[in-house]
């Protein structure tokens, strides 16, 4: 039984706008119960919902939506909101909702982007629609092939966080060119 199903009151206390009993709600929900809970509610409650929400678990749910409820829910969010959720967006799932969109859509979602998010985007975007270029993730793991173990371990656990994936690291070059590819159980 999905959670929010223990909780018949959460629709109530969602249209009341009691936001500190909404987080209290909420608090211990996963992403998918989330968006489980977000299809059954109108555009306007899911948005209130994830302004409730850590930045990080409103973007994790969102990212189950669908690219059409997403795109209906950024349509009643504030800018604000609508970038930070753009912004934390994997670069592969964003690229989906952003090619699902009217080009006049997509082009508003582009401009709430910070620029470093609107170039990865804009990147991803200019493979053609069925290329695999539009479904990879420019988040993964690089290191020098001159580094020490000890050196690459340290930067994994620097930088891993922000990695997709870190079941492989990839080697590359001086050129950035890559060399050989690494499954971390090796």
């Amino acid at each position: 039984m999905a959670i929010h199903r223990l909780w018949p009151n959460v629709k109530q206390v969602i249209r009341s706008r009691d936001q500190s009993m909404l987080k209290v709600i909420l608090k211990d929900w996963t992403a998918v119960d989330l968006a489980d809970l977000l299809v059954d509610l109108p555009s306007s409650d899911q948005a209130i919902v994830l302004q409730n929400l850590p930045r990080k678990l409103a973007v994790a749910s969102f990212q189950y939506l669908l690219p059409k409820a997403q795109e209906r829910l950024l349509k009643v969010m504030a800018e604000e909101e609508a970038a930070g959720i753009l912004n934390e967006m994997s670069p592969d799932d964003r690229t989906m909702l952003l090619e699902e969109l009217t080009a006049t859509a997509s082009e508003k979602m582009l401009e709430l982007m910070t620029p470093d998010e609107r170039g990865v985007a804009v990147s991803l975007l200019e493979y053609t629609e069925d290329s695999i270029g539009r479904l990879m993730t420019p988040d993964y793991i690089a290191v020098r092939q001159e580094w020490s173990v000890q050196q690459v371990l340290d930067y994994i656990r620097e930088h891993g966080q922000d990695s997709e994936t870190l079941n492989v690291v990839y080697v590359t070059n001086d050129n950035g060119i890559l060399m050989d590819d690494i499954r971390m159980r090796e």
